[in-house]
């Protein structure tokens, strides 16, 4: 599942996110966004915070 997706079907905005994971709402927009990658430890902590909705293979883009 798509971070943006996940954190809009659970009504949190970058801020609120942010703040579970311990990154600035600017950090979280951007890897929202797609314009970051979060760092492994960031995406552990997505993962941990989503229930495992988010996970690392959300970040991987692949050529169709």
């Amino acid at each position: 599942m798509r971070l943006a997706d996940w954190m809009e079907a659970e009504g949190l905005n970058d801020d609120a996110l942010g703040k579970r994971v311990g990154k600035d709402r600017v950090t979280i927009s951007r890897i929202r966004r797609g314009k970051n990658k979060p760092s492994w430890p960031l995406v552990e902590k997505l993962t941990r915070v989503s229930r495992g909705k988010v996970t690392a293979d959300d970040f991987v883009r692949t050529a169709a």
